[in-house]
């Protein structure tokens, strides 16, 4: 009998990727392509379709024991319906009849960040924790709680929302309709609003250089570029973004007392950029106890949190069909 195999998808704002993995969570192979978010629903159920068929690789799609998708927002997991995710799409989106329509097989949906969390918890090598928080800074800032070994998802299935805490109420718009939230100091996106507003007010930095001489170029992957090379400007602007990063990282801290609160996303790749000014805010911050032996952390499994989550996601959705016991 073949080995069984499993479709994980990690859709983001800008990237959408699809890997093909065993029963161990192994990706055993991928794809990926832009999510075009621009172009409207059917246009990125399309192509999360194509791209589900193009990691399958030498497989049969109908040979798939299942397939789970992380989606960048609060998601009904029962009907599959993402609701205004505000870096893809506004107003009900319902994803996972979009993608059964198109292939022809169930389709497993829950929040992004939950399944990082899953990836991260399952398959990074955390020993036996109960108590891990998951927080992505990409295009946007998300979280997965995993609380007492289990993935804590609240009454209406939204808890996580760690990126539209509001940490100052007089602080710059989010995208979700209020301001001063973490995201709106902390995401990739908003890293590069602030570059951008810096250089057309006249301040001088290596970020407009590194953009090729367009202001309009500059994103958060020039602010970290310049500030490595000891840029002051750019390196204002990502120490403050990393500093409101720890203070949401002291309140989830405060409230979940969790054993690792591991960060992953574009953003995390800055390294000690980012580490430093969280750690140092949680060291200033965090009261003794909830803060005690608590390791803050880049992701283990890098950019495929997600990615091997979503695989680990339809391991545990095929089990459940099947009626195994869920760890």
């Amino acid at each position: 009998m073949p080995e069984a195999r499993y479709i994980g998808v990690d859709l983001g704002g800008t990237l959408v990727r699809a890997a093909l993995g065993n029963a161990a969570g192994q990706v055993l192979h991928r794809a990926d392509a832009a999510t075009h978010a621009e172009r409207g629903e059917a246009a990125i159920a399309d192509g999360i379709a194509a791209l589900v068929r193009q990691a399958v690789g030498g497989t049969r799609l109908a040979d798939v024991a299942a397939v789970a998708l992380g989606v960048p927002g609060p998601v009904d997991p029962v009907s599959g319906t993402l609701y205004d995710a505000p870096n893809l799409v506004k107003g009900e989106f319902q994803i996972k009849a979009m993608l059964e329509q198109r292939l022809e097989v169930p389709v497993h949906v829950a929040n992004d960040a939950n399944v990082a969390a899953i990836g991260e918890w399952r398959y990074g090598g955390h020993g036996d924790t109960q108590h891990l928080v998951y927080i992505t800074v990409s295009t946007g800032v998300g979280a997965g709680i995993i609380a007492d070994g289990r993935v804590l998802d609240g009454f209406n299935r939204t808890a996580g929302e760690v990126g539209h805490m509001v940490i100052d109420p007089n602080g710059p718009p989010c995208n979700c309709g209020n301001r001063g939230c973490v995201e709106a100091f902390c995401s990739g996106t908003h890293i590069g609003e602030r570059a951008r507003e810096a250089l057309a007010r006249g301040e001088s930095s290596r970020m407009l250089e590194l953009a090729g001489g367009s202001i309009e170029a500059v994103t958060a992957k020039e602010v970290v570029a310049a500030a490595r090379q000891g840029d002051a400007v750019a390196g204002r602007i990502f120490h403050d973004a990393a500093d409101h990063l720890g203070l949401a990282v002291v309140n989830v801290i405060h409230l979940l007392s969790p054993e690792y609160v591991v960060i992953g996303g574009g953003v995390s790749q800055a390294g000690d950029l980012l580490f430093g000014p969280v750690r140092d805010r949680v060291a200033r911050t965090a009261m003794t106890l909830p803060a005690k032996n608590v390791h803050v952390e880049p992701a283990r499994l890098g950019v495929d949190s997600g990615l091997i989550g979503a695989v680990g996601m339809a391991i545990m959705a095929a089990a459940q069909s099947a009626g195994a016991p869920q760890s």
